[in-house]
């Protein structure tokens, strides 16, 4: 993933191939039996159930534009999903190690005015902020949360996003727990 840039040099992401896409869902009737059937679509990276505007936030595998198609066309297809809104990583930075495959607890959804390289640096040194991406739409960035409880994550991480300089309009999308076993493909 991207390291800080020199001062003064913009560095870009990583490759469309390494950067992701984000399906956010609407389902009627039963979220269980959405995700049920969400596990079975390739290149879905993960599903989380989400309280707020959306119920669910579906990382996708790729950004390449047909692969994306492809699998929000099946995501579609279910039943269950009566909308999506689809954001494309367009830049993206990262605190996630390797290894990590915890579920976020929560998604801010943020508009900025400005310059957005600076608000997703700040976003960066936020803490249990696990990454961060630029995306075109009604939003201008989305950034994931990770903690022991979604309380922490409000009040030590989600409440520190209206003081970065920029951000002029935020919505937070908190996790709930289903079982593991009905949340990752």
């Amino acid at each position: 993933m991207d390291s800080d840039p020199s001062p003064g040099k913009k560095k870009m992401s990583a490759s469309r191939s390494e950067q992701t896409s984000l399906v956010f869902a609407n389902i009627k009737n039963s979220a269980h039996h959405a995700i049920s059937q969400l596990k079975h679509i390739p290149n879905i990276e993960s599903i989380t159930p989400v309280t707020g505007r959306f119920d669910l936030v579906i990382k996708l595998k790729t950004n390449d534009p047909e692969k994306a198609f492809n699998t929000i066309e099946k995501i579609r297809e279910i039943e269950d999903v009566t909308h999506t809104q689809t954001a494309f990583s367009m830049h993206q930075i990262s605190n996630a190690r390797d290894q990590e495959r915890e579920q976020p607890i929560a998604f801010a959804l943020m508009k900025v005015k400005g310059a957005l390289t600076e608000a997703l640096q700040k976003l960066k040194t936020i803490t249990n902020c696990v990454e961060a991406h630029v995306i075109p739409g009604e939003f201008d960035l989305i950034a994931s949360f990770r903690g022991r409880d979604p309380q922490e994550v409000l009040e030590n991480s989600v409440s520190k996003i209206g003081s970065i300089h920029g951000i002029i309009a935020s919505e937070t999308l908190v996790a709930w727990n289903p079982p593991a076993s009905e949340i990752r493909p």
